[in-house]
């Protein structure tokens, strides 16, 4: 197991040693045994509508994604949803990661643009919290997120881009 992924995952389960090694062997299969990981969750695949090869960024990505999913440690945001209604899904990953939750704020977002705007409005609201917003490079109509620590952000994007996953951080 590389050092570097373990590092990378404790970024998002805060040290949580079950998750992590769930995570460090989903994770470390994909980087090593692109086949084998496919054929291993051909089914959850499946479920995403994907039943032929993927390029391996690709698969490497989604594979972080569900992975980080399964453990509760990421959502997948619709992108009609305000930033009142993603905030509210990223509680469920901040209980999951021992984190306090954002207070309910229910209208936050409701009268500006849907799309991008919202996840910077979401940004705002986790910045003074010492948080950060985590999106996953993935084409699609929804916006897979996740939450960090602000002062491991820069640190994340830099393991993410050494490991071979793909994800953007505000």
């Amino acid at each position: 197991m590389h050092p570097e992924l373990l590092a990378f995952i404790n970024i998002f389960t805060l040290g949580d040693t079950a998750p992590t090694q769930r995570l460090a062997g989903r994770l470390d299969l994909v980087l090593t045994d692109t086949a084998g990981y496919a054929a291993q969750f051909a089914e959850e695949l499946a479920e995403r509508g994907i039943e032929e090869e993927l390029p391996p960024q690709e698969l490497r990505d989604i594979a972080l994604l569900d992975a980080l999913l399964a453990e509760d440690l990421a959502v997948e945001c619709d992108w009609t949803e305000t930033a009142g209604e993603i905030l509210s899904n990223l509680n469920h990953v901040l209980a999951r990661q021992g984190r306090a939750p954002v207070p309910e704020t229910p209208g936050i977002g409701a009268d500006e643009d849907l799309g991008p705007e919202q996840l910077d409005l979401v940004q705002d609201t986790l910045e003074p919290l010492g948080l950060a917003l985590v999106m996953f490079d993935l084409d699609g109509d929804s916006y897979p997120l996740s939450v960090v620590a602000q002062e491991q952000a820069e640190e994340l994007a830099t393991q993410a881009q050494q490991l071979g996953f793909k994800l953007h951080q505000w």
